[in-house]
């Protein structure tokens, strides 16, 4: 049987499959892990609360157990955070950027700005460590969006790697992208989006964004900092690779990755027909849009009418049998 008439035998079994109408959300383009450990593991004053525990490790030639409960992203002092993400073929309309921070003493939502940029290369600048690219890439912008951050949304706790009581707050930021150059359209390849804060100047303006966590839950450790390489507030900041238990002279440490969400659209292909975007219209882009349809993927949705039915079936099959 040829993938055409499969497929229309498909469509008749739409009840029986009992995927006649899948709603479709606000498209989650891309996560870069998670924070969350324990989803209910909180004692104390926060008994039941999510839990996002460090990542403890032992720093080389010492028995301390060494764990970065965040890293710092204030703009009033000149830092901030980047980290990639990969754009495949058909590019993606970015939406919004969620980032999630905490203020030591803080215990609501504080941040009242994200700074966001981005970049098409890994960020350096001209003091980061050696061997600094030539030429040396610059950002998309020539200044950061300031874009303001709303109310915030409580996601949990932040501890040690064995706490459980520590009132630490996470809450997460969603901020819109439209300001990005070409209102956010991005074509196929790796991009770095950076981000900092604004928070409350009371206790502490110090704004930390925790690590993914577990960090064995992703691969490819590479955020980068803009901050200071030794640590003093007094050195010049420059971008580098960010490293947990780094000692200059004495230890490597450990890079590590930085959790946010970018969501958006796709955009529909040039030819809609070539669901697959191999440059021909066969067979194969028909079990491409069977793999979405099934799967409740935002590209099953070939008609753009906010639900995945039968429906889209039909109107695959109308642009398959009609060409580009």
């Amino acid at each position: 049987m040829s993938s055409k008439h499969a497929a229309k035998s498909l469509l008749l079994l739409l009840p029986i499959l009992g995927v006649a109408n899948i709603a479709c959300a606000d498209d989650l383009l891309y996560s870069n892990g998670p924070i969350i450990t324990n989803p209910t593991g909180g004692t104390g004053s926060i008994a039941g609360l999510p839990l996002s525990n460090a990542d403890g490790f032992t720093v080389p030639g010492s028995t301390f157990l060494f764990s970065t409960t965040g890293v710092n992203g204030a703009a009033n002092i000149n830092t901030a955070l980047a980290d990639d993400f990969t754009v495949p073929a058909g590019g993606w309309q970015l939406s919004s950027l969620t980032v999630f921070a905490f203020q030591t003493s803080q215990t609501t939502a504080t941040v009242t700005n994200i700074r966001v940029n981005l970049w098409r290369d890994t960020p350096f600048s001209a003091n980061s460590p050696a061997p600094v690219p030539d030429p040396l890439p610059e950002p998309m912008l020539a200044s950061p969006l300031v874009l303001a951050a709303g109310r915030g949304t409580f996601v949990c706790h932040r501890e040690s790697p064995s706490s459980t009581s520590t009132v630490r707050p996470v809450f997460s930021y969603t901020v819109p992208l439209t300001g990005l150059p070409n209102g956010g359209l991005l074509e196929a390849g790796t991009y770095w989006i950076q981000w900092s804060y604004d928070g409350a100047s009371s206790p502490s303006a110090n704004v930390f964004t925790p690590l993914v966590s577990p960090r064995s839950s992703v691969t490819g450790h590479n955020a980068r900092l803009f901050n200071s390489v030794d640590g003093q507030s007094s050195t010049p900041r420059s971008w580098f690779e960010g490293r947990e238990g780094y000692v200059a002279g004495q230890a490597d440490g450990r890079a590590y990755a930085l959790p946010f969400i970018l969501r958006g659209t796709i955009p529909a292909p040039t030819c809609p027909a070539d669901i697959n975007q191999d440059g021909g219209i066969d067979g194969s882009d028909i079990e491409a849009f069977f793999s979405f349809w099934e799967a409740g993927d935002t590209r099953g949705d070939f008609n753009h009418d906010g639900g995945i039915d039968g429906s889209d079936v039909e109107s695959v099959f109308a642009a398959w049998e009609g060409g580009c």
